[in-house]
């Protein structure tokens, strides 16, 4: 029997190739990415060189960040605020009543004391006070909405704007939730009358006062508010008892230093003033601007009035300190043109005019001196627009002869 040899299986299908044309795109590549890498690889001490100069002019990379910021005690920003009340540095105290807001967001309180100061401060048409005071009543509401603190001081907020119909809503909750509130019925009184209620104004005012008397403690800036509102109420009927008004809310406001006084100094001064008083108005003026050196208001006021009373060189250091205070105050650059104009110093005078009107006055004394100023320095070109629209805003003809003076000095 003879065994077969076995037979030999081979694997089918095609053949394989050593180069096979499916990969010839690799066969190309290849040498194409290899030389520069290669060329690379030779030029790397240059490459890395410059690589490192562009990235260090272009990235930065902060190894050092800030230190945070440590957190002062509640305790310790509440001594502040007095201190800065105290030293007269109102604008710090606010400031730090913001800060101490950040630590107690949740305190209405705070914030309806915040409002209360901004409020009884300050110019009465300042658009960016109005906006920080809208903010801190907001945010006395947000703190706490069962409570009548916020919807107080954002009726507060929308009065002092001169939107009395905004704020009643506002003061209406309030008094569904406490009817007895002294701040809440001063305000309440002020808003009727800037409603032209007078009589419910009346009825307020005086029940804020009997509250705020009651309390314990005496709440002093509900009080003093309280009487401002009654003065201005009994402005429209009497002056002598509308004055006696705001004397009592003067002398309530002194008892108590962290209690705001400016705007009771003003009511005084403007009675004062259309008295021909000055000698009255000026020590409570004073008194004021010594207790808030950052109003610049009573300064202002104190510069009006010496510029009445024929001194010029007081006028005019009243005047600067009012705008140093704040320098886009309009009033203030305005009389301070006047002052400059008198004084004869024409190119101050048109500059300082120029910028009560790049600030937004429509005040036409602003822009007759500005006007004049500049026909004077033979600058006709730029005085003739000034004059002109100086003219169009006085309505009642006051400035008119002056206006036509200085037009007719341009067009001569």
């Amino acid at each position: 029997m003879y065994l077969r040899t076995p037979k030999r299986y081979t694997a089918k299908g095609r053949r394989r190739y050593l180069f096979n044309l499916r990969w010839l795109w690799l066969y190309i590549l290849f040498p194409i990415a290899l030389i520069p890498l290669l060329l690379i690889w030779n030029e790397r001490e240059m490459l890395s060189q410059r690589i490192g100069d562009w990235a260090s002019r272009n990235i930065r990379i902060d190894l050092n960040p800030p230190t945070p910021t440590p957190t002062v005690p509640a305790a310790d920003l509440r001594v502040r605020y007095l201190s800065y009340m105290q030293a007269g540095e109102v604008d710090e105290a606010i400031a730090t009543l913001w800060r101490m807001g950040d630590l107690a967001p949740n305190d209405e309180q705070l914030f309806a004391t915040l409002a209360r100061l901004i409020a009884l401060r300050g110019d009465p048409d300042d658009k960016a006070r109005h906006a920080e005071l809208l903010r801190a009543a907001t945010a006395a509401l947000n703190a706490d909405p069962e409570s009548a603190e916020g919807w107080i001081a954002s009726g507060l907020a929308y009065n002092s704007s001169g939107n009395p119909q905004l704020a009643l809503p506002y003061l209406l909750r309030a008094r569904d939730l406490e009817p007895r509130n002294p701040m809440l019925l001063a305000v309440l009184a002020d808003t009727y009358n800037d409603l032209d209620r007078p009589d419910d104004a009346s009825r307020y005012a005086a029940e804020a006062i009997e509250l705020a008397k009651a309390s314990n403690p005496i709440d002093v800036t509900a009080l003093a508010y309280a009487y401002v509102v009654q003065g201005n109420v009994l402005s429209r009927t009497s002056g002598a008892e509308a004055i006696r008004a705001y004397e009592e809310a003067w002398r309530v406001a002194q008892s108590e230093p962290t209690a705001p006084r400016g705007y009771i100094a003003q009511w005084i001064a403007g009675y004062y003033l259309n008295r021909a008083d000055s000698d009255k108005a000026i020590p409570v003026l004073q008194e004021a601007f010594d207790r808030d050196r950052d109003d610049p208001i009573n300064p202002y006021l104190l510069g009006r009035i010496y510029l009445n009373r024929g001194d010029p060189n007081r006028a005019r250091t009243y005047l600067e300190r009012c705008r140093d205070i704040q320098p886009e105050q309009i009033k203030c650059l305005r009389w301070l043109g006047t002052v400059l104009y008198r004084a004869q110093n024409y190119q101050r005078a048109a500059e300082i005019a120029l910028q009560a009107i790049q600030h937004g006055s429509q005040d036409p004394a602003a822009y007759l001196v500005a006007g004049l100023s500049l026909s004077l320095l033979n600058r006709c070109g730029e005085a003739l627009p000034l004059l002109r629209e100086g003219a169009r805003l006085d309505a009642d003809g006051a400035l008119a002869s002056q206006f036509q003076d200085g037009l007719r000095r341009c067009s001569g």
